[in-house]
C-alpha cells in the first residue's frame, strides 16, 4: 500500500477592489490525494492566512491567525497530558495494592 501525495502550496486569489482600496487575499491549500484500485481519492483543505491591502497611502500585509486551530492543538495537549498522567496513578495505586498484600 503505497502512501497518499501531499502537496501544501500558497496561493493568491481574486483581487477585490472596493473603492480606493486593492484587497489581495492568499490561501494556503493542502491537497491529499491516492490513487487506490477502486478509484482516485483526493481531500483538499483550504485556509486563508493573509491579506494585503493595496491603497493611496501603499501597501499593508494583515495575517489571518488561526486561533481555532491553535485551541484546538492546545486542547489536545492537555488531553494527551491527562491521559498519561491516569494511566500512571493507575499504574501507581496497582503496585500499591500489590505490595499491601
Amino acid at each position: 500500500m503505497a502512501l497518499p501525495d501531499q502537496r501544501i502550496r500558497i496561493m493568491a486569489g481574486t483581487p477585490i477592489d472596493a473603492g480606493d482600496y486593492r484587497l489581495l487575499p492568499s490561501v494556503l491549500v493542502n491537497t491529499v490525494g491516492m490513487k487506490a484500485e477502486t478509484g482516485r481519492f483526493q481531500m483538499l483543505k483550504l485556509r486563508p492566512v493573509s491579506v494585503v491591502v493595496q491603497g493611496p497611502e501603499g501597501s499593508r500585509w494583515h495575517e489571518i491567525p488561526n486561533e481555532t486551530g491553535q485551541a484546538l492543538s492546545i486542547m489536545a495537549a492537555i488531553a494527551g497530558g491527562i491521559a498519561v498522567a491516569s494511566i500512571l496513578l493507575i499504574a501507581v495505586v496497582s503496585l500499591v495494592r500489590r505490595v499491601r498484600r
